[in-house]
């Protein structure tokens, strides 16, 4: 019996009776008392990767739920690697449980292979970094606290947004053992608010838009620009379209490809000058964060319309252009009270320019009997499920 073994023990016990399920495991010597911790759970799926930066957004993709992984690796370099992922976490607001292993302070500046200064490691990324010292058991009545802050700070619950956590955790040898009887659980561990936090949207009390916004936006050269991680619903993403009859340029991350009224090629077809002039918006009704897409982001800034940003996650104002906020929820009450360009081909239009652009991407993968980067994205994405 360790005491090592026991801390570890706790912290995944008291996460997954609040919900977390799915832990992302880098191998190595250092990280064995979380990593066994981890892997005699019947609770929780352990998924192993031998690439920390493949590990790391692993774990980002187990986020966009609403629910963190567990992303754990050993000590040194290894923990740069989660860098880029943990970055990502903080700017799209998922939530993320990063531990790295760790040399007890002994082994810390005296040339100990496997060793970095990892305090603070990600910076202002990480929305809260803490290092609770090599286990002791005179701390253990506090080992359920960490675990609970550490969950509740990753899922938004005390910013109001939500991200990645980061715990340095440093072990010594020996790095195996049997954990002990564990802190009894706190009051009210179980399922917890924290599985269906959401979070990351401007926050703006709900209330219905007033005549001057519906004035200013119902206009017929409309577009609504659906990215990823906005809090708002497909369904209100529906509505607003069909209301309107404004096509929706839809992001990969956006969810709503498969709808009716979805531009998915439309950085390909915005390539085209003359179809890219003619059909100028008036109003961009933009959900969530903007497509990774620079052709986008300069036709809407030369077109100069009434820019509607519709949920978060924080505040996004790329372009300086904002003319409106609305929260996710206000998102309904705008559909209702829009014309837009119902009765017009302005829908028609982008739909038929839309399928030209995806026939003549197909026709052009065709042509080549090589595996390409483009065709596989293809491929791929093509196997995805409708709401994907």
């Amino acid at each position: 019996m360790t005491v090592q073994a026991t801390f570890c023990a706790t912290l995944v016990d008291e996460w997954a009776r609040r919900g977390v399920a799915h832990a992302v495991v880098a191998p190595g010597s250092r990280s064995t008392p979380m990593a066994l911790a981890l892997a005699v759970r019947d609770d929780v799926t352990v998924h192993v990767f031998h690439d920390e930066r493949a590990a790391g957004f692993c774990a980002l993709g187990v986020g966009l739920g609403g629910v963190p992984a567990i992303l754990l690796c050993t000590s040194g370099t290894a923990a740069v690697n989660f860098h880029p992922a943990v970055v990502e976490a903080a700017s799209s607001a998922v939530p993320m449980l990063v531990l790295t292993a760790d040399r007890p302070p002994e082994l810390r500046d005296v040339g100990a292979p496997q060793t970095i200064v990892q305090t603070n490691l990600y910076g202002g990324s990480a929305r809260w970094f803490h290092d609770p010292g090599v286990p002791d058991d005179a701390a253990g009545t506090s080992w359920r606290s960490l675990a609970r802050r550490a969950l509740a700070i990753a899922c938004g619950r005390e910013s109001g947004e939500a991200g990645p956590v980061h715990l340095n955790l440093p072990f010594r040898e020996p790095l195996v053992g049997t954990p002990g009887d564990l802190p009894p659980p706190l009051a009210g561990s179980g399922p917890s608010e924290e599985r269906n936090q959401r979070s990351g949207s401007i926050d703006i009390a709900h209330e219905t838009p007033s005549a001057a916004v519906v004035e200013l936006l119902d206009r017929q050269r409309g577009v609504i620009v659906a990215g990823g991680r906005a809090g708002v619903a497909n369904d209100d993403v529906a509505a607003l379209a069909a209301a309107t009859g404004w096509p929706v340029l839809a992001d990969p991350c956006s969810g709503v490809r498969s709808l009716d009224q979805a531009v998915t090629a439309f950085d390909s077809l915005l390539r085209h000058p003359g179809f890219a002039a003619d059909h100028r918006p008036d109003v961009v009704v933009r959900v969530g964060r903007p497509p990774a897409s620079r052709v986008l982001a300069e036709w809407i800034a030369a077109a100069g319309p009434t820019v509607v940003q519709v949920g978060g996650p924080g505040v996004i104002d790329p372009g300086l252009d904002v003319a409106v906020r609305l929260p996710p929820d206000a998102l309904g009450a705008v559909s209702t009270q829009l014309r837009g360009a119902s009765g017009t081909p302005w829908m028609a239009r982008w739909r038929h320019g839309d399928q030209r652009a995806e026939q003549a991407i197909t026709d052009e993968l065709a042509r080549s009997s090589e595996l390409t980067e483009p065709g596989v994205a293809r491929a791929v994405a093509d196997g995805l499920p409708d709401d994907a």
